[in-house]
């Protein structure tokens, strides 16, 4: 076979060869989860996958649409080489399925090959490289995450690639792959964490949910034949991991020494990022404003946006009418610039699926921004 293939949409393959290794991660690993068991896998056939995310302009040449659609855009387009983000799992396979049909006709691709998702184990393969750490090198020389991307999607190939010519396998977007993640909940398989995701989620064994089609989500195109291949269990087929308490546990239970010890050993839970919603959204969904205090003083970013929406929480606290957030989140010097916007936008409707209901509490929140100087 060639070491590369190039499909007719641009996307360059490299061969990945058969072969075996450690999959998972070990116990004391950060970020680990029952879940990630460590067992030896083994590869028996040799499949191609892309050298990159599938693009913005690969991803619109084969289905004739753009990929980033939603109602809060929290980042513009930023170049046809960025990764084709808010991709649910269903629409990356309709784009398999058509380029295998595009490409076969094209004599690219062998009628006994196709284009599917690759399957968790052949990911985690292509991604470790032959490598066994968390990472397969420095987070921040290969991989856009929380700490190092502002916030928003990189065009591919920025960072330093793996030891077998792949980039983005971490960080960027998470990465659509065919297995369930949870059966029960209709859950599919995600990997390598997003440009929103702190280094609990950017490792080669992590494994989410991330495939519903949010903003964090996209795919990787691998080749392979035509065939059955193994996919991971879904995780009810693991023990239940032992509890343990929660920074929300601590906080409804007004244990603050519990919760002060908890940002002690990992300050990480302060954002919540590695969670749907972040922290100070999860409060406002809620409506809990003395733990939504708590977060602030302890320092939370007073203007990180909710993960599906790309709303900062001044925007969904005026949404779900939620009066002492609000209050709070303007006595706190949150930006106001499109507050009054976005009540008008409720009083007419704009946030509603039933245009029946009562639209009326938006009056009140208008009048509350009117008395906290808001125009």
């Amino acid at each position: 076979m060639k070491s590369d293939l190039t499909s007719s949409s641009g996307a360059r393959m490299i061969l990945v060869a058969p072969g075996s290794f450690i999959m998972g991660s070990p116990p004391d690993e950060v970020g680990h989860e029952v879940w990630e068991r460590e067992r030896e896998v083994t590869l028996p056939y040799e499949f191609y996958l892309g050298a990159t995310l599938v693009t913005q302009i690969q991803y619109e040449q084969v289905l004739g649409e753009t990929a980033t659609e939603r109602a809060f855009a929290a980042h513009p387009r930023i170049a046809d080489d960025a990764p084709a983000d808010s991709v649910g799992w269903q629409r990356a396979t309709d784009y398999c399925a058509r380029l295998t049909q595009i490409d076969r006709e094209a004599g690219i691709l062998r009628a006994d090959w196709e284009y599917r998702l690759p399957t968790e184990t052949e990911w985690e393969y292509a991604c470790r490289a032959g490598t066994s750490g968390a990472t397969y090198g420095p987070l921040d020389s290969i991989a856009w995450h929380f700490g190092n991307s502002d916030q928003r999607p990189h065009p591919v190939g920025e960072k330093a690639p793996n030891p077998w010519g792949f980039h983005d396998m971490l960080g960027n977007l998470w990465e659509l792959c065919r297995d369930w993640f949870s059966v029960k909940r209709q859950l599919r398989a995600g990997r390598g964490g997003s440009y929103f995701n702190t280094k609990k989620s950017c490792r080669a064994a992590a494994r989410s949910f991330y495939a519903w089609g949010g903003r964090y989500s996209g795919f990787r195109l691998a080749a392979a034949p035509v065939g059955p291949y193994d996919l991971c269990p879904p995780i009810e087929q693991y023990p239940v991991p032992p509890a343990k308490p929660s920074l929300w546990d601590a906080l409804d239970s007004r244990d603050y020494a519990l919760a002060e010890q908890i940002l002690v050993d990992d300050p990480d839970e302060l954002i919540g990022v590695d969670w749907v919603p972040p922290s100070l959204h999860g409060c406002i969904y809620e409506d809990k404003p003395e733990m939504f205090e708590w977060f602030l003083d302890h320092g939370a970013n007073i203007e990180l946006r909710e993960q599906d929406y790309g709303s900062p929480p001044l925007t969904s606290a005026i949404i779900h009418r939620h009066e002492r957030i609000i209050r709070i989140l303007v006595e706190r010097g949150a930006d106001t610039t499109r507050a009054m916007e976005i009540a008008q936008r409720g009083l007419a409707g704009d946030f509603e699926d039933d245009p029946s209901l009562d639209r009326e509490g938006y009056r009140a929140i208008i009048e509350l921004l009117r008395e906290l100087g808001v125009k």
